[in-house]
C-alpha cells in the first residue's frame, strides 16, 4: 500500500509540473473533428490508409474479429432533464443567442430521443455495425464465399452488443443470403467477452485523474458568452455557471451518438475540449491499458488471458479444420482496450506513464464500434500469415520485429506468455 501511494504522489507531482502542455497532433485532431474529445463517447469513424501487399502466393481465408458495441445513448437522465428545462426558460426569457437557440433545440431533440433508455444503442450504432461488415464482405468477398461458409457470432450479454451483433451479420446475410450464421451469448461467455473488474484499479488512478483534471479549470465566461445574449442575466437564470456548464457539456459530448452534429460542442472553448480529451485518455490508459503505474495489474488479469486464449483456439481450430470462415466477437469498449494492450498493438501497448498517457489518441483506439480485425492468409505449402488492423487501419506488433504480415506461429508462441 505505501508503494503504491508513492507512485501516485509521484505521477500527481509529475501532472502537475507539465499541467499546462498540449500535444500539437491531439489539439490539431480535436479541432478537425470536435467529437475526438468524447474518446469512447466519438462515433466511428472510417478513416482508410495505405495498406501493404499481401505477399505472392498468399490469400486470406480466415478472420477473427472483436467489435465494441456502436453508439449508445448516455445515462444522466436528471442531467437531461435539467439542461431543457435551464435552456427552455432562456428561450421564453428571450436571453438565448442564436447559437444559444440552435442549441437549445438540439438539447429538445435529444432528451426526447433518450427517453429515458440509458446505454440503448441509437440506429447509428446499428448503421455504424453494417457499415463495418460492409466493407469487410467487399473486401474479402472471396473469403466468405469459400470453404465452409461458416461464421460463428458471439455477444456480451448486454442488449446494446447482441443488437450490434444483429446489425454486423445481418448485413453480412443481406449480401450474401448462402452464409451459414451461427449467433450465442451467455453468462459463460462473459469470462472471456467481457472486461472484468477494474473498480479496485479506479480507486486507485482517481487522484491522478482529479488532479489533472483540476489543473484546468473551465472557461465558464466563453460558455456562458456563446448561450446568453447578456451572461450576467443567464447567470441569474441557470444558477452556477460552471454547475450549467457541465451538465450541457454531458450532453454536448454524448451527442454525436444520436447522429447530430457538433453544435453544443462549439459553445464550448477549445482548450475545454482538448482537456477533457486528455483526462479521458489517461483514465482509460491507466485503467485498462499497459501502464507503468497499472498496467500488470490490468493486463494479469484473468479475462484478459481468457480471451487471448479464446482467439487462439479458435484460429487454430480455423487452420485445421477449415470449419469457419469467421468468428466474430461483439463486446465492450474495456475489453477492447485491455486486448489491443495485451496483444501487443502498437499504439496502446507502450509501456506509458500517467503523464504520458494524457497525450494518448484515445479516440483513434476505442470510438463506438471501435474493431480489431486479425486477418490470416495461406500459401500453397500450407504457410500461415495474420495480419492485424485497428478499426480497419493496417497496423503492427511492439511485441514482434517486421510486420504488417506476422508468422502465425511467431505470433501464437508470443501470445503464449499471456496466457
Amino acid at each position: 500500500m505505501k508503494r503504491l501511494l508513492i507512485t501516485v504522489v509521484c505521477a500527481v507531482l509529475a501532472l502537475a509540473a507539465t499541467a499546462q502542455e498540449k500535444d500539437a497532433a491531439l489539439a490539431a485532431a480535436i479541432h478537425e473533428n470536435p467529437f475526438r474529445c468524447a474518446v469512447v463517447l466519438d462515433p466511428y469513424e472510417y478513416l482508410p490508409a495505405a495498406e501493404t501487399p499481401v505477399p505472392k502466393g498468399f490469400n486470406p481465408f480466415y478472420i477473427s474479429h472483436y467489435g465494441r458495441h456502436g453508439s449508445r445513448s448516455d445515462w444522466p437522465s436528471d442531467g437531461y432533464r435539467a439542461v431543457a428545462d435551464k435552456f427552455s426558460r432562456a428561450h421564453q426569457a428571450g436571453l438565448l443567442t442564436a447559437q444559444g437557440e440552435k442549441a437549445f433545440g438540439m438539447v429538445e431533440e435529444i432528451f426526447k430521443k433518450y427517453d429515458d433508455m440509458g446505454g440503448r444503442l441509437t440506429p447509428l450504432g446499428a448503421q455504424e455495425h453494417r457499415q463495418i461488415a460492409h466493407r469487410m464482405y467487399d473486401k474479402y468477398k472471396k473469403l466468405f464465399r469459400s470453404g465452409s461458409r461458416r461464421v460463428r457470432a458471439i455477444s456480451s450479454t448486454s442488449q446494446r452488443c447482441i443488437i450490434s451483433m444483429a446489425a454486423f451479420t445481418g448485413e453480412l446475410l443481406s449480401l450474401d443470403p448462402k452464409l451459414n450464421i451461427g449467433w450465442d451469448t451467455g453468462e459463460k461467455m462473459m469470462s472471456y467477452i467481457s472486461g472484468g473488474n477494474t473498480r479496485e484499479l479506479g480507486n486507485d488512478t482517481a487522484p491522478l485523474i482529479k488532479e489533472h483534471d483540476a489543473a484546468h479549470p473551465r472557461d465558464t465566461a466563453t460558455f456562458m458568452a456563446n448561450v446568453f445574449t447578456d451572461p450576467e442575466k443567464g447567470r441569474a437564470l441557470v444558477g452556477s455557471a460552471k454547475t450549467f456548464l457541465d451538465e450541457t457539456f454531458t450532453i454536448a459530448i454524448a451527442s454525436g451518438a444520436y447522429g447530430c452534429d457538433d453544435t453544443l460542442l462549439r459553445l464550448f472553448n477549445e482548450d475545454d475540449l482538448y482537456w477533457h480529451a486528455e483526462n479521458t485518455a489517461m483514465n482509460l490508459y491507466l485503467r485498462q491499458c499497459n501502464s507503468v503505474e497499472f498496467g500488470d495489474r490490468r493486463m494479469g488479469q484473468p479475462e484478459v488471458a481468457a480471451i487471448v486464449r479464446d482467439i487462439m483456439d479458435k484460429a487454430d481450430e480455423a487452420i485445421a479444420t477449415g470449419g469457419y470462415v469467421a468468428d466474430l466477437r461483439f463486446g465492450h469498449d474495456t475489453h477492447l482496450l485491455a486486448i489491443l494492450a495485451r496483444l501487443g498493438i502498437k499504439g496502446i501497448a507502450e509501456r506509458m506513464t500517467a503523464q504520458q498517457s494524457t497525450h494518448w489518441p484515445g479516440y483513434l483506439f476505442s470510438p463506438f464500434a471501435g474493431n480489431l480485425q486479425m486477418v490470416f492468409y495461406r500459401n500453397k505449402a500450407g504457410e500461415v500469415l495474420v495480419k492485424f488492423y485497428v478499426n480497419e487501419r493496417e497496423t503492427t506488433l511492439t511485441t514482434l520485429p517486421g510486420g504488417p504480415y506476422y508468422r502465425w506461429e511467431d505470433v501464437k508462441k508470443e501470445f503464449q506468455t499471456y496466457i
